[in-house]
């Protein structure tokens, strides 16, 4: 059996984990233990300078890659995969779908990747404490800065910065605007180092509304339960569970999204921490988010960890 793995214009997360290296418009070949990376002339030299493994250099990809996989069952991760791409591969060899499989080997994190991901969570928490509000006016104010200063520092966003004040802090994936900031700021942003990321979002209550203050303590204090618990959960229906608990006894509103996903080379990948996962948790990045949603306004807590199956701590 033999694993083909294609990354195109934008970056690609098995194509990264399996072959090590970020070329665009190359196919990467894992057969019998043998390495080989498929690329064009213009990325010979970035190829030969950072992969281990065998680099073929292409005119035309399909008729090199037809030459070695020719009637053979491929591994592909379809979701790669445009359907032209897919059809032009079917006319030579026949597709196995294993992306499932391939995002499945990601779950649990190795050393290395836990390191790289605490760096991406320090650099986030940094950032987020160098916000000036006295100098922002709006919503898109806060954003440019956190834009701004993790250009500064050499990183790139994990995902486009949530920015919300007021109402707007209601909705959960909120795109930013030009609206004047309230008595309520929720900031929730996260960089990538080495391609991994982090996730993180905090409230400020700009106004010192002594009932927010104390509602967003208690998301804080359910978030530290829920960590402290984790040596005693198994799955990520577990979790989900026991944040829901929590989230009743503090007599705070059921929470509408899950209390907070993995994460790592992507902002959201596995184990789901929903209530019917089946996701083991040991070993795993997370970032775990207990929130509430009212009219009026909304709160969320949320923190990037890793749990190595006895202990979770904060990254």
């Amino acid at each position: 059996m033999q694993l083909l793995l294609y990354r195109g214009e934008d970056f690609d997360s098995n194509f990264y984990y399996q072959s090590g290296i970020d070329i665009d418009h190359s196919f990467f070949l894992l057969q019998k233990g043998k390495r080989t990376l498929f690329v064009s002339r213009m990325n010979e030299a970035a190829a030969r300078k950072n992969f281990r493994g065998s680099i073929v250099v292409y005119r035309d990809p399909m008729e090199t890659l037809s030459s070695r996989l020719k009637g053979r069952t491929v591994s592909v991760d379809e979701f790669s995969l445009s359907m032209r791409m897919a059809g032009r591969l079917g006319k030579f060899c026949k597709l196995r779908e294993a992306g499932e499989e391939l995002r499945a080997e990601r779950v649990k994190k190795e050393p290395g990747e836990v390191r790289n991901i605490r760096k991406a969570a320090e650099q986030t928490r940094e950032i987020i404490d160098s916000l000036d509000f006295k100098k922002a006016k709006t919503e898109l104010d806060v954003k440019r800065q956190i834009l701004v200063e993790t250009a500064r520092r050499g990183l790139e966003p994990a995902f486009e910065p949530i920015v919300a004040t007021g109402k707007n802090t209601s909705f959960p994936h909120h795109s930013s605007t030009g609206k004047k900031l309230a008595s309520i700021v929720l900031v929730d942003c996260g960089v990538k180092y080495k391609h991994y990321c982090s996730d993180l979002t905090r409230c400020f209550i700009l106004d010192g509304d002594r009932n927010k203050e104390s509602r967003y303590e208690m998301l804080r204090n359910i978030f530290h339960e829920i960590i402290d618990e984790l040596p005693s959960l198994e799955k990520g229906r577990d979790v989900a569970g026991y944040a829901d608990r929590l989230m009743k006894k503090s007599g705070l509103p059921e929470m509408i999204h899950s209390v907070g996903h993995g994460l790592g080379l992507e902002v959201h990948e596995r184990p789901a921490l929903s209530g019917r996962s089946e996701d083991n948790i040991s070993g795993c990045t997370m970032a775990m988010e207990p929130a509430f949603y009212l009219k009026s306004y909304g709160m969320r807590f949320e923190e990037t960890i890793y749990f190595d199956g006895k202990k979770a701590r904060i990254l």
